[in-house]
């Protein structure tokens, strides 16, 4: 009876011989260095997929120094934009040979810098993660910023990001995308317009409210400090901020709600009354995560490709950790849509 072939028993040198390339370029592909032609990569990555080859972790992390772990750090899991941003980056992560880790840390934004410090000195000693990917509000908080780099810990950022030394940063443009919001309401004939911030240690939450105010004075509009109201980027604050307007004297006739989860509960407050939103109240949201087509009726909202916001980071940062010097502070805007479903609608009378 023939033996069984032993899990992994192809070498580096059997993936050369079939790529017809030399060990030292199959070495490279794998550790996904930058400068290789994309033709050797797929010549390599082809054999490596024929043989079954699978190169040794512990032996990689030795080679390179590397842990192959990239550690998302987030304030919380069970957030939709959390998990959509988080979906990308295991995808990323799987195709460049690296593990995923989360680190959910509540509250980091609001410990001293000893805290921090010694948070992150936790997260090195578990996991000792070659890169960091800082999501919203931690993205954007100076102090956390000021300990990786004082620990030599690389990172990228997700979302909108004022820090000076930004570094790596992918998002999409929040500011132009809130215009866009407040332009088709008002072409539909919307001139009392209401705006539900989200969470106040958010950089997104005063980039999309700037876009608003700046968009209501071009159309000539006001911004009325009572129609806009505090959020949580959570349904109950939606819904809360739904309960206000009813009782309002003047209630609006629209509202752009920085997040979908806040527009859900607006909605829902309006429907509990008997009203009807867009007859009574259009309503627009902000993320296209999946509870704008779980709610009825289907909301009207900007998309955020929040999985290509993961991968990309991820992508980023390990490339990054390839260059032969630290990486200079870059940019990257992905593209956001404006998706028109069943929220909004011309205002009555």
């Amino acid at each position: 009876m023939a033996k069984a072939k032993s899990e992994n028993s192809a070498k580096m040198k059997d993936v050369a011989d079939l790529a017809g390339v030399s060990i030292k370029t199959v070495s490279r592909v794998l550790n996904n260095e930058p400068h290789v032609q994309e033709k050797l990569r797929r010549k390599v990555r082809e054999a490596a997929e024929k043989l079954d080859y699978v190169p040794s972790q512990s032996a990689r992390s030795l080679r390179g120094n590397r842990s192959y772990d990239i550690t998302l750090v987030c304030h919380n899991a069970g957030s939709i934009y959390v998990n959509s941003i988080q979906f990308g980056a295991v995808i990323a992560c799987q195709e460049l040979g690296y593990q995923l880790s989360i680190s959910l840390i509540e509250h980091l934004d609001e410990m001293a810098m000893a805290d921090i410090r010694e948070a992150f000195e936790t997260v090195m000693r578990r996991r000792r993660p070659d890169g960091v990917v800082l999501l919203a509000p931690y993205a954007n908080d100076e102090k956390i910023g000021f300990v990786l780099q004082e620990m030599g810990i690389p990172v990228v950022r997700v979302g909108p990001v004022d820090l000076q030394n930004k570094g790596l940063l992918v998002e999409i443009d929040d500011y132009q995308a809130a215009i866009e919001v407040v332009r088709h309401l008002t072409g539909l004939g919307h001139k009392r317009i209401g705006f539900l911030r989200g969470s106040e240690n958010q950089r997104s939450t005063h980039v999309r409210y700037s876009g608003f105010s700046v968009a209501m004075e071009a159309a000539g509009l006001s911004v009325e400090a009572d129609l806009v109201r505090p959020g949580a980027f959570d349904f109950q604050s939606g819904y809360e901020a739904g309960q206000f307007f009813l009782d309002h004297a003047d209630p609006p006739t629209a509202v752009f709600s920085a997040n979908d989860d806040m527009a859900a509960g607006l909605v829902a407050a309006y429907t509990e009354r008997g009203l009807k939103v867009p007859d009574d109240l259009s309503v627009v949201g902000f993320d296209d995560s999946s509870i704008a087509t779980c709610m009825r009726p289907f909301l009207t909202t900007v998309r955020q490709p929040l999985s290509d916001l993961g991968a990309t980071a991820v992508r980023e940062l390990v490339s990054s950790l390839s260059a032969s010097t630290p990486a200079d502070a870059h940019r990257i805007v992905l593209d956001h849509e404006f998706i028109l479903r069943d929220t909004t609608a011309a205002p009555k009378g």
